[in-house]
């Protein structure tokens, strides 16, 4: 009896605390609310894409004034593009851009633009594309939101008018 007396306590205060962990319960991995072509230029965190993002690729300018990353979720089959500068010694333009082209060989290529990132913006996102039907790649220039600075091939006038690599930095086609 005595015995009994002196795990009386403990043992109530474990079944109480049993008892209140029974209400809690993992909660499941929260559901995308797209997938693949629903993803095509949605919002990423909007959409819960961003929770299980990954790094595709990433470039970095050689000062680390400005970062670029391909941005892919596997729960949405999404791909977009992040941006990210240093204030204080970043160009005063910066567009960030991703391009994306539905044949491997290049083909047309489309893009969707952070635009200028103002004065005071550290980072931006694009929205996103379906991974499962495009390449793509992300870039940063210093000209213009429909400006790439390494595009595939650049025709005007029936020549090849492609610039070289002057203007930003761009990830590899994906």
């Amino acid at each position: 009896m005595h015995g009994i007396r002196r795990w009386g306590p403990a043992a109530a205060a474990l079944t109480l605390l049993a008892g209140a962990f029974q209400g809690i319960q993992a909660s499941p991995a929260a559901a995308a609310d797209c997938w693949r072509a629903t993803c095509s230029g949605k919002d990423p965190i909007q959409m819960g894409c961003d929770d299980d993002a990954e790094i595709l690729q990433q470039v970095t300018e050689a000062d680390e004034s400005v970062v670029v990353r391909l941005m892919w979720s596997p729960k949405c089959q999404g791909v977009w593009m992040k941006i990210s500068r240093d204030l204080d010694t970043s160009p005063d333009y910066v567009y960030g851009t991703l391009w994306t082209t539905r044949a491997s060989d290049g083909g047309i290529q489309e893009h969707d633009t952070t635009g200028l990132l103002s004065d005071g913006v550290a980072g931006a996102y694009t929205k996103m594309q379906n991974w499962k039907t495009t390449t793509a790649k992300a870039c940063w220039n210093d000209v213009n939101a429909q400006y790439d600075p390494a595009p595939v091939t650049y025709i005007k006038n029936n020549n090849n008018a492609s610039l070289p690599l002057v203007h930003g930095l761009c990830t590899d086609w994906l």
